[in-house]
């Protein structure tokens, strides 16, 4: 039963509040006097005024109870909440806001100067004065600005350089801001960077952004430019190792080769690796991209190669025999031979494998598939397992899932919940040949075992089948699914 002191500790109000909406907590409020003063800054934290909204506060409710928001979002207009002051509001978003080019329109600009406490400001489709980026650029406390679909005026560029200089996160997407950055702006306070699709910011601002960011923890970059020349290169400075030496993550969608992704990985790090998370996309893999790569072997924890052109086969192998602390591996084709050239797999923490194993010496096929079953079955902490071909990857030689080539080894992964054999809607060829035996054996060896997914049997009565028997043995069946 519950304590009758119980509501009286602040750690169990909050878990209690998070499984109630908000017309709830105002029935709560009428309970009792002692309720009203435990749930009122709750229903005031976060405070949304939408310009369509008859719920709105008005003046007169929300003015009394202004030191209890720490959250305030305007869409639209202010509607005479503008001229307050905020003692505790930390966080400040501002929906399709316009003052540009009117003078008298400095209700932002009050708004911001009247929250002294504001660490974090998002605008979305708001483009705001020269005066109010200068009021920014003054705020003491201001750490986060998120930008949406804005643009900055050439006038305005010194201020907005001035406020992004104080910051520790910056997300900037689909943002105007033509021309240089001041010569002397420096974001060494900068920790988090994320600039996605901005077409209209010139891409040499993007890249000497990041080049002076460096204190940047996490970086992602999306320029999602599909039509990059094959001269074009990104990277104009000459990036030495530890340039960003606390660097942990890192993101990069865009088209870059194979040297430019090896300045980022070479420049990462403080000499002995540090990159936890690594997803670059459409970027070029190449030998010396993954020569700086297993710099950051020791440290690395997720990593999604899968939509890179990756020119050199000995990558993921090198990951699987380099990467003690792995947890998450996404990739292509990963073949039987480079496997056991090598030695034994050290990812024994992965949780997560998605790639495709292919076997392409018939001579040594049945002997090359029992050593990919073998090493798969040192993964005893292995949860989530997809065999994958992608539209582009040949479907001769995909390791088969059946027991005459192996399966059997793998009964010593105890933890598997999720087993799943993808196509791509271009590899239609591309079939596993699983039977009914094989489905038994994973249901009564793979005890944790709750989803098998993708493409079983190419015939397609067999398929029913075996859909039929998963389903009987409390087992989930998922055409597609995505690990």
């Amino acid at each position: 039963m519950l304590h009758e002191k119980a509501m009286e500790i602040p750690e169990i109000v909050v878990q209690v509040v998070s499984y109630l909406r908000r017309r709830d907590l105002t029935q709560c409020v009428r309970v009792s006097k002692s309720w009203q003063d435990m749930f009122l800054p709750h229903i005031w934290r976060e405070i949304y005024v939408f310009q369509s909204d008859r719920c709105n506060p008005s003046p007169e409710d929300l003015y009394p109870q202004r030191h209890l928001i720490h959250s305030l979002s305007f869409s639209g207009a202010l509607f005479g909440l503008g001229t307050f002051i905020y003692p505790n509001l930390r966080s400040l978003k501002f929906i399709d806001i316009r003052d540009y080019g009117d003078p008298t329109a400095t209700l932002s600009v009050d708004l911001i100067e009247m929250c002294p406490l504001l660490a974090h400001l998002e605008l979305v489709k708001s483009n705001i004065s020269s005066t109010t980026w200068m009021a920014l650029s003054a705020h003491l406390h201001l750490k986060s600005l998120e930008l949406s679909g804005i643009q900055v005026q050439a006038i305005d560029k010194p201020w907005f350089w001035k406020v992004c200089e104080k910051l520790e996160k910056l997300r900037m997407f689909e943002v105007s801001l033509q021309g240089p950055m001041p010569e002397d702006s420096v974001f060494n306070r900068l920790r988090q960077l994320n600039m996605s699709c901005n077409y209209r910011m010139d891409e040499e601002v993007q890249i000497d952004l990041i080049y002076r960011s460096a204190m940047l923890e996490s970086l992602k970059w999306n320029l999602d430019d599909y039509r990059r020349p094959e001269t074009r290169t990104f990277i104009r400075h000459p990036i030495q190792s530890n340039h960003w030496p606390n660097l942990y993550e890192l993101y990069i969608y865009i088209i870059i080769w194979d040297t430019e992704l090896a300045s980022f990985l070479r420049g990462a790090g403080n000499g002995q690796g540090s990159i936890v998370r690594f997803e670059p996309r459409r970027c070029e893999l190449g030998a010396e991209a993954s020569r700086n790569l297993s710099l950051h072997f020791n440290t690395l924890v997720m990593v999604d190669i899968s939509d890179c052109n990756t020119s050199t086969r000995s990558t993921v192998p090198d990951i699987l025999c380099g990467c003690p602390n792995l947890k998450d591996l996404c990739a292509r084709n990963v073949f039987a031979k480079d496997i056991a050239e090598r030695g034994p797999w050290v990812c024994h923490q992965l949780r997560t494998l998605m790639v495709c194993f292919r076997v392409e010496e018939p001579d040594q096929h049945l002997q090359l598939k029992q050593l990919v079953f073998q090493r798969l079955s040192t993964l005893i902490r292995l949860k989530r397992l997809r065999m994958w071909v992608t539209f582009d990857d040949e479907v001769e030689g995909v390791l088969e899932f059946r027991l005459d080539c192996g399966l059997g080894q793998l009964a010593s992964l105890q933890e598997l919940s999720t087993v799943s054999f993808t196509r791509s809607a271009f590899s239609l060829n591309y079939e596993p040949q699983l039977g009914m035996e094989e489905v038994m054996w994973m249901a009564d060896n793979w005890k944790k075992l709750e989803t098998i997914g993708g493409c079983l049997n190419r015939d397609l009565q067999m398929e029913s089948q075996l859909i039929a028997t998963i389903e009987s043995l409390g087992i989930r069946y998922a055409r597609e699914l995505y690990v």
